[in-house]
């Protein structure tokens, strides 16, 4: 460990970050992908791929993009599911759990369309697309999607993946000619946060009648609670005004963690996050630095700051 912390401030973020990713694939791994294909598909003759007429959830974000990837050939009037199954084993995916919800044989027409998931640009606008952006992220709470242009015509090929929190992000999507038109939006994201419903004075204990919840724009997902179950019990560090946001870092507990307790490991690095279940390797109470490890690896530990009874986090930033 000592010789791993030597190697630098730069390398060890990344190396860190880098391990915690891999926590994250393995431990959504019994999670399978998901691939959905309409009856009715919309695409020219040659080589498809499966983000243009797919719907794809599940797995972690390298499985969904290796399986977006995927390039199937298509030279008649249907696509069916055996050739589609047979480009996938062709893939890197060839060992991962899939759930394929097409039918034995898909359609294949080639009208004045401009998506198979999505409507024509003329008919619809850009909130349309806060169920895909919400399922894309994993993200419970609440999102807002503004732009300054049209929708382009075509299908939402990109992003595949993205992180909460994220302010803008572009959107690109293919036309029936094959062309690439990029759109590019602002995200508001938005949660239920626990504010102060009376001054709480450093060291009170959080209890249901000095705290309560409503919506808030947030930038930064995991600063605040979500609900006043999280910070019941917990006492604050500094002294929160009335009608202030409880931020999560100004609470502490007097339980203290034992060794062997099972945790959610978290690390974030550039605005991206994984996370994967761990075990502490030491007591210690929220705010402690402490030694952890995959809960199903012994190889591979990991300093991390406690957070809460049940979360602690890497400074991979």
């Amino acid at each position: 460990m000592r010789r791993f912390f030597r190697q630098g401030h730069y390398v060890k973020m990344l190396l860190i970050f880098s391990v915690l990713l891999f926590f994250s694939d393995t431990a959504q791994a019994a999670q399978p992908l998901v691939l959905e294909i309409p009856s009715v598909i919309y695409a020219n003759r040659g080589t498809i791929r499966l983000s243009e007429i797919a719907r794809i959830t599940g797995g972690n974000r390298r499985t969904r993009e290796i399986l977006a990837n995927v390039q199937v050939w298509n030279d008649g009037e249907t696509l069916d599911r055996r050739d589609v199954m047979n480009a996938i084993e062709d893939s890197d995916l060839s060992d991962v759990r899939l759930e394929n919800r097409m039918p034995l044989s898909s359609r294949v027409e080639r009208p004045d369309y401009e998506g198979n998931f999505t409507e024509s640009a003329r008919q619809r606008s850009v909130s349309e697309f806060v169920p895909i952006l919400r399922e894309m992220s994993g993200w419970n709470g609440g999102l807002e999607i503004s732009a300054n242009a049209p929708v382009p015509d075509g299908t939402l090929i990109d992003p595949t993946s993205l992180v909460p929190g994220t302010s803008s992000v572009t959107l690109r999507f293919r036309d029936e000619a094959g062309r690439v038109r990029p759109l590019n939006v602002r995200l508001t994201w938005s949660q239920n946060v626990v504010f102060a419903a009376k001054n709480i004075k450093r060291g009170d204990r959080i209890t249901r009648e000095n705290v309560f919840t409503r919506p808030m724009n947030i930038k930064r997902p995991g600063q605040y609670p979500s609900s006043i179950g999280e910070v019941m019990g917990f006492t604050s560090e500094r002294n929160i005004k009335q009608g202030e946001p409880v931020e999560l870092s100004a609470l502490t507990s007097s339980a203290t963690l034992k060794r062997g307790r099972q945790v959610r490991v978290i690390a974030r690095y550039n605005g991206a996050s994984a996370s994967t279940d761990g075990v502490l390797l030491e007591d210690g109470k929220p705010g402690d630095w402490v030694r952890v490890r995959k809960a199903d690896d012994r190889r591979v530990t990991l300093r991390a700051r406690i957070i809460d009874e049940n979360t602690v986090e890497v400074n991979a930033e």
